[in-house]
């Protein structure tokens, strides 16, 4: 398989790196969060239909830590 190398800012290196799924080279986790079909502006205004946002927040808090505890590949919605 061919490479290449390419130079990033730290700040950026350090986010790609919190965002990597356990086990998942910096490649996969750049082609996983490229392919990712996720639009923020479809997000907008979400948090404001819940009425009681902290019980949201924790479930929120948990699924992320479970996924990126997960060695299988997800992808991220």
């Amino acid at each position: 398989m061919t490479s290449r190398s390419i130079s990033i800012k730290e700040e950026i290196y350090n986010q790609l790196d919190k965002y990597r799924l356990k086990n998942e080279s910096f490649s996969e986790a750049i082609k996983r969060l490229l392919e990712s079909n996720a639009d923020i502006l479809d997000l907008a205004g979400a948090w404001k239909k819940i009425s009681d946002v902290e019980p949201a927040l924790d479930v929120v808090e948990k699924i992320v830590k479970k996924i990126h505890e997960e060695e299988n590949d997800i992808k991220l919605i």
